[in-house]
């Protein structure tokens, strides 16, 4: 499908600028509510560290090192608070609006940018997102700047988009591993269309090396980690239902009743596809490209997290611009013919998404969860305070913990070099918390109770044998999704 020019300059201007407020104001509105999760602080607590710690130790993980780099010198500037260390995520949050109208509004139609787009606005997990101190919005900017890029240079294929598109490709490995998908899908199409290939082969050719080079130091870990995750497993339980897919569906639109819809377009894109090829009449472009970039790893990634889990949604976020796009583009591919009618039902979808969308991300339970950690914390202190009771804390919690045992963020403004994850454990030991591995040295004699919060995903293990033995009752008395406390007394 060729693009439709309908706007002058000045109108994009005027009306990407216009979807930007529209971005930043639903963003902003409540990036601060929530207490820093998890894997926020830990990215916290890696970016503090000096720059060759960061790439040292995080080279060894799963983390490539490309987002806790940028942190380490946004917070130099900016401070630790959680607006600040999350104001990094709402920036590329945002900033993913232009990549996706450009695309749309250049290769599919003007009013293609401009539902797709405020699709991906509405987003709710979206927003989300841009409240979590992560790479996830980061990878999504560079992907869809990715894709855009790519389409652009199929049609002119000049130097510097291709320069463009090594940079951005490299900010994707160095991103996030999964994020690879993007790499691979164009490069497939560049390889397998006839007509694409034969226009840009030699400057893909020379990115692709380019790429290659660039990214050597990480192929080993990238190679180990895969072979790690398919051999042992992972954190994530496997796919054992094909609701799994549906659920992911439903994160990119935001409810049932638009993910029905999303459906129904997708069905009937296909229907219209195979008639078409059987009658001899598709003609593969932007659309089929579209398509194909999120599609394609969606459907292989579902299968293979039958074998080993690692199908998570904020995972697999970078498919989410593609996928606005996707849709705006099927609906004019459904109406050629009746361009009112393609442009209504764009319309249609994008009022869904607005209408179903939810801008504090506090209500959300995703996978990330954004959790109340203040209350867990000042709960803890007062048993720990006045009730003469020792706390167990699960190793997993203990940066969480720290951040807000003290409102100075003591332990995370004097952070000394080089990596120590013994830093946390000896704080919490100076005031009297115990880890989940070195419970059983405390003198439970000491004690009138045994208080000790877990994730209801990963309980403290022998942690309630091992006090039932000491003669301790336990009983769970305090209940916040996805956190309990548990209160032991004799």
């Amino acid at each position: 499908m060729k693009a439709l020019k309908t706007s002058t300059k000045r109108q994009s201007l005027i009306e990407c600028l216009v979807l930007i407020a529209v971005a930043v104001v639903l963003r902003v509105l409540h990036i601060g509510k929530t207490d820093l999760g998890g894997d926020e602080s830990f990215s916290l607590y890696m970016a503090l560290q000096g720059v060759p710690d960061i790439v040292r130790m995080l080279c060894q993980g799963d983390n490539p090192p490309l987002w806790e780099l940028l942190l380490h010198f946004w917070v130099k500037v900016f401070g630790i608070s959680e607006v600040a260390i999350r104001s990094l995520s709402l920036i590329f949050s945002v900033l993913t609006v232009v990549p996706i109208y450009l695309l749309g509004e250049r290769h599919l139609q003007r009013f293609a940018g401009i539902a797709a787009t405020l699709c991906y606005c509405f987003s709710t997990f979206s927003i989300y997102l841009a409240h979590e101190c992560r790479v996830y919005s980061l990878i999504g900017f560079c992907t869809a700047s990715s894709v855009l890029l790519f389409i652009s240079a199929i049609h002119k294929p000049k130097p510097f988009r291709f320069i463009l598109l090594t940079i951005v490709n490299l900010m994707l490995m160095y991103g996030h591993y999964l994020s690879v998908w993007i790499i691979v899908m164009e490069f497939l199409v560049a390889l397998s269309v006839r007509s694409i290939r034969k226009k840009i082969w030699k400057p893909y050719v020379l990115h692709a090396a380019a790429l290659i080079l660039l990214f050597t130091p990480m192929f080993p870990v990238l190679f180990r980690r895969f072979m790690d995750s398919g051999i042992s497993g992972t954190w994530i339980a496997k796919t054992t239902s094909p609701e799994a897919l549906y659920d992911f569906l439903w994160r990119m639109c935001n409810a049932p009743i638009t993910t029905v819809l999303a459906i129904a377009i997708l069905v009937a894109t296909l229907i219209k596809l195979t008639i078409n090829i059987v009658k001899k009449e598709y003609a593969f472009g932007n659309t089929s490209i579209l398509a194909l970039i999120w599609i394609v790893p969606l459907l292989v990634s579902f299968f293979l997290s039958y074998l080993t889990g690692f199908f998570l949604d904020r995972y697999f976020y970078f498919l989410f611009p593609v996928f606005y796009l996707s849709i705006a583009a099927h609906c004019l591919y459904l109406f050629q013919k009746r361009k009112l009618v393609g442009t209504s039902l764009m319309a249609l979808f994008a009022v869904a998404m607005a209408f179903s969308c939810s801008p504090d991300s506090s209500t959300k339970r995703f996978s990330g969860w954004h959790s109340e950690i203040k209350p867990i914390v000042n709960q803890l202190v007062d048993e720990k305070e006045n009730q003469n009771a020792l706390v167990v804390l699960p190793e997993y919690f203990d940066k969480q913990f720290a951040y807000y045992l003290d409102e100075n963020h003591e332990i995370f403004r004097t952070q000394s070099q080089p990596t120590n994850y013994y830093v946390f454990r000896e704080y919490l030991n100076r005031r009297g918390y115990y880890y989940d591995y070195d419970y059983q040295s405390a003198d439970l004699n000491a004690y009138s109770k045994v208080v000790f919060p877990y994730h209801k995903a990963m309980p403290i293990n022998g942690l309630m044998d091992f006090l039932g033995q000491a003669g301790f009752h336990c009983e769970m008395k305090w209940e916040e999704e996805p956190f309990a406390i548990c209160y032991a007394t004799r």
